[in-house]
């Protein structure tokens, strides 16, 4: 299944200056509880950010113009190889999710094929330079969201068009 895991501002901001402009213990751990296990793709900017593997699961580093190899980690130079190889490692070590972490690239290229979308809302607006993409609500319902303080964790799941028309 192929999964979006984000946190968003109020006013759509994702990032600012590579690095996110916010942080919040409470979703930290939401991302580590929800992604361990399974398979993270992300740019390299967003690698680059983070500055190492994240642990307890398997990353792949889409970058062309960098290799990164390391225990759990491996690089691939566009959107598809990236899904091949996690498709591959999926299949070969029984994972059933792989979650796209960003940036915004991937972010927008993800949306057409995601199963779901875990969207953290922040209830701020920051100033920043990278915005998550829109999605279409006709795609996608909402599944379930909590609040804790000032963040909501929300998941968004694809609506299959095939079971509502009876196919």
């Amino acid at each position: 299944m192929i999964n979006i895991i984000v946190a968003v501002a109020e006013n759509g901001v994702i990032g600012a200056g590579g690095k996110i402009p916010w942080d919040f213990p409470e979703d930290r751990a939401y991302f580590k509880k929800i992604t361990s296990g399974n398979i993270v793709i992300m740019g390299r900017n967003t690698f680059e950010d983070i500055g190492f593997p994240l642990p307890e699961r398997y990353n792949i580093i889409i970058s062309t113009t960098k290799n990164f190899h390391a225990e759990n980690l491996t690089t691939a130079h566009d959107f598809e190889s990236a899904l091949e190889t996690a498709h591959l490692y999926a299949e070969k070590h029984n994972i059933n999710d792989i979650f796209l972490c960003g940036g915004r690239k991937i972010y927008q290229q993800g949306l057409d094929i995601a199963d779901r979308i875990y969207l953290t809302k922040i209830h701020s607006d920051y100033n920043g330079d990278v915005f998550f993409p829109k999605f279409s609500r006709n795609d996608f319902f909402l599944a379930e969201c909590t609040e804790i303080k000032d963040i909501s964790f929300c998941v968004y799941v694809r609506i299959n068009k095939e079971i509502l028309n009876g196919k």
